[in-house]
This record gives structure tokens, C-alpha cells and sequence, in this order.
């Protein structure tokens, strides 16, 4: 294991061979159903569970896999898995490109920050589904120019009915009843500036609005102050590398933007709820790694 990162998987990493943009694939063909190891990736993962039982950890949110699952997995999240021997479905790898590469639709509100990473659905909605997958897979390897086209609107008409399906079950995660910018910049700022930057004032100087304005955005559309939000995103990664690295308390800390460790303490078990050597002691999907 790594001691200084959380191990970012490539598809070339985990298939053993490197592909284009998208990637499709039955999970009983090419899948691991033991994936113990908590690790990110640096594309999208659509995980269709046709059938199957065991964990999947997403971001320390433990997930009992049953059957008519859809998980969706973004760059950057930690996850990992111990599945059914029997587990079969269709696992779906798709670069930041192609997920992008119709800018005038609505992005996809599985894809964002602090959302559920998984959708449940009966048999007769998976098999709807299924069957996209398998349109898909029937034309994927064909290279004219023609249906790799067909491919990518095939792709997207999949992704839609997906998101529709999505806000029916988390009406709440509709993008529409959020201030687009101010909330998506927020986020996107935090995820780059927040081992640096701890200060709601950093964010709403860059985001050109007061620090009161965004605390009253953070609290309406994020149900927390701006505050708490960069507190949570920071001990979030500081839960990542307790449990997936050997760097030592003191070095993450450090590592987070914290020159005191007793503070950084102090802070993470405000919001994990206990110190960080007791979260990293009852964390049971960790295993050491060489």
C-alpha cells in the first residue's frame, strides 16, 4: 500500500488492458467480486447488480448489495467491495469526457457531491435498463464513425433515463431547485482548495459574494453552514487516509492544513463522532496492504 495516497485505479489498472472512453462489461465475465481494498478511480463507474448479495463501502457508507442495485461511483470517491461469488450484472467505466460531452443538457445529479450512491429498482425497471445496456453492448465494438455516434446517444438516453429514475427516489437531489452556480462552484472550490483553505471568507471572495450570503446558501440548499461544509469535506479525506494509508495521525493532520494536532483531534471527532485513532481501529474493511 501506498503510504502517502489513497491508490487511484486507471480501467487500464483494474482490466489489465487499456480502452477508450467508455468501457462495458458483464461483472461475471470481467468483475471482482473482492475488492477489499479501499481505492479511487479517475473515471465514472455505473455498477448495474442484476443479481448478487455482499458490501460496497462508498465514502464509509456501507451499502448491503442485493439484487436491482445501480451504484454510481465518481472520480476521487474511496470505495471497496466484498460481493457474492454469484454476483452477476454489467459494470459501465466512463471517462470525465464523455460524461461532459453534451454541455447544453443538465449534469447528472448522481455524479455530484454528497448524494446517494446507490438506486434500487424492482425487476421490471431493471430489465428496462438491461436492455439499454445490452443495445449497447451489441454495437460497442464497431468502430465507423456512424455508431460510435449511435454509441454515445445510446450512452446518454441510458444516463437520462437513469437520472429520471434517480430524482423520482431523491427528489431533493433536483439540480434545478439549487442556485446552479453558487452552490456547484462552492463545491468544486472546496474539492480543490480544502487542505489549504479553511476560511469561509477564501470561498465567498473567490465565488465574488459575502461570507454571509453563502452561509445562507450552504444552510438553505446544503442544510449546514458554509463552515461545516469545509469541515466535513476536510475530515472526510482525513476518514480516507486514516483507513487507506499508513501515514501516521500527526502526518495527516499536517497533510489537511492542521498545525495542531490535538485541534485536529478535537475537530474530527466533533464530526466523526470519535477520535481518529478509534475510527481508524473500528473500521472493519481496512486491511493492510503492501
Amino acid at each position: 500500500m501506498n503510504k502517502q495516497s489513497i491508490p487511484t485505479l486507471s480501467v487500464g489498472n483494474i482490466l489489465g488492458e487499456e480502452t477508450l472512453d467508455i468501457t462495458l462489461f458483464r461483472h461475471s465475465v470481467k468483475g471482482r467480486n473482492e475488492f477489499e481494498q479501499p481505492h479511487k478511480h479517475d473515471f465514472y463507474l455505473v455498477f448495474f447488480v442484476e443479481k448478487g448479495s455482499g458490501v460496497h463501502n462508498v465514502d464509509f457508507t456501507k451499502h448491503n448489495v442485493t439484487d436491482y442495485q445501480v451504484y454510481f461511483i465518481r472520480p476521487g470517491q474511496v470505495h471497496n467491495w466484498s460481493l457474492d461469488v454469484d454476483t452477476t450484472g454489467f459494470q459501465l467505466m466512463l471517462s470525465g469526457e464523455i460524461v461532459t460531452i453534451f454541455p447544453n443538457l443538465v449534469q447528472f445529479p448522481f455524479f455530484e457531491q454528497s448524494v446517494p450512491a446507490c438506486l434500487s429498482l424492482n425487476e421490471e425497471e431493471f430489465l428496462g435498463f438491461k436492455n439499454q445496456l445490452q443495445e449497447i453492448e451489441l454495437i460497442l465494438p464497431q468502430n465507423d464513425q456512424l455508431t460510435k455516434e449511435i454509441v454515445l446517444l445510446r450512452l446518454h438516453l441510458l444516463l437520462k433515463l437513469l437520472q429520471k429514475e434517480f430524482l423520482r427516489q431523491f427528489p431533493e437531489h433536483e439540480s434545478a431547485t439549487k442556485p446552479e452556480k453558487v452552490i456547484k462552484n462552492f463545491i468544486a472550490l472546496l474539492d480543490s482548495h480544502f487542505n489549504q483553505e479553511s476560511s469561509v471568507n477564501f470561498y465567498s471572495n473567490k465565488l465574488n459574494i459575502t461570507p454571509n450570503y453563502l452561509n445562507i446558501l450552504s444552510q438553505k440548499y446544503l442544510k449546514m453552514p458554509a463552515g461545516d461544509v469545509i469541515k466535513e469535506r476536510t475530515i472526510l479525506e482525513a476518514k480516507r487516509l486514516l483507513t487507506s494509508t499508513d501515514l501516521s495521525i500527526k502526518e495527516i493532520a499536517y497533510q489537511l492544513g492542521f498545525n495542531d494536532n490535538a485541534y485536529f483531534s478535537k475537530v474530527f471527532k466533533k464530526y466523526a463522532g470519535k477520535s481518529p485513532g478509534d475510527f481508524k481501529e473500528s473500521y472493519n474493511f481496512y486491511h493492510p496492504y503492501p
